[in-house]
């Protein structure tokens, strides 16, 4: 890639990472979460950013860097409301297929990312397609397509799916009705043929899609959100943990830092104990003692097994 669309690449990964940020990100943040920026030096880092935050101002984002942190005021940048008919909204949010190589940086470069911004996916309860957020830094762009493409023409698709980043492969197969966002994560929902009972995947632990011929492919009977919702559903804890954060980003994701530690409130208590263990020893649970208890056990019965 030449060093001109290098930083094309880099700049607009800025703008919509600050954009899709609800607070004020710290510069480390920026250098760990936000492509173009991870390989450099600290001093590199350091005249790269701040080159390209007043880059980016130029260009009229009025983002800002000060006492270590930077942001994009939201309230200078808005773009004027856009309405559109659920039947528009569909057309726009699959438009093309999402289908360009690399990360869904490529479709946040293009132009559909402005019309769903404008208000597009306001109107995307019952649609095919519904907007992501932070899991759009990381989700596969031929992950989205070839989910699109099967909602589009109502074909079932079997897929890889990790439940957790440790866990073995399976093999699932389903009807895809949409991806669907909630609590800032992605989900692939849909019709579980082997479960026979509606299903809501990770986006981020599928992979290897492929098409399966069948003529039997099962339609959505209800809001996509409530779906996932339904299917997520467990009991809810409040709880605060101890992470290094270029490793557990799953629990990052869902929380915010009061000074060391990573407060989260309101999470499926069944999922934390399953992340924490999954991506111990870098995150360790401190409250509530219950949930500290059961991940300390998991982790024992895993480490005598092994032994």
């Amino acid at each position: 890639m030449a060093v001109e669309d290098e930083a094309v690449e880099r700049l607009t990964n800025l703008t919509f990472a600050l954009l899709g940020a609800e607070r004020p990100k710290t510069y480390e943040w920026v250098r760990n979460r936000v492509t173009g920026y991870h390989d450099k030096t600290e001093e590199a880092f350091s005249r790269m950013l701040l080159r390209d935050i007043a880059s980016i101002r130029r260009a009229g984002v009025p983002a800002r860097m000060e006492n270590g942190l930077v942001w994009v005021d939201k309230d200078s940048y808005e773009l004027a409301p856009v309405e559109f008919t659920d039947a528009e909204a569909t057309v726009l949010g699959l438009a093309g297929d999402l289908g360009q190589q690399g990360s869904l940086g490529a479709f946040a470069r293009s132009g559909w990312t402005k019309i769903a911004a404008s208000g597009a996916t306001r109107s995307f309860n019952d649609a095919p397609l519904s907007a992501v957020d932070n899991d759009i830094l990381r989700l596969s762009a031929e992950t989205v397509q070839s989910v699109a493409a099967c909602v589009r023409n109502n074909t079932r698709m079997s897929f890889d799916y990790r439940p957790t980043p440790t866990a073995e492969k399976q093999r699932r197969v389903m009807d895809p009705w949409g991806i669907v966002a909630l609590n800032n994560l992605a989900y692939i929902v849909g019709w579980d043929v082997d479960r026979q009972a509606e299903r809501s995947f990770r986006a981020l632990r599928v992979s290897d899609i492929k098409k399966v011929r069948s003529t039997n492919f099962i339609p959505a009977t209800r809001p996509l959100q409530d779906v996932v919702e339904a299917s997520i559903r467990g009991p809810l804890v409040d709880a605060r943990l101890r992470v290094v954060d270029k490793h557990a980003h799953d629990l990052v994701e869902q929380g915010r830092f009061d000074g060391d530690e990573l407060v989260m409130q309101g999470v499926e208590r069944d999922w934390l104990v399953r992340t924490a263990v999954s991506f111990a020893p870098y995150a360790a649970v401190l409250e509530p003692a219950e949930v500290r208890d059961e991940v300390l056990g998991l982790l024992k019965e895993a480490t005598s097994d092994e032994g």
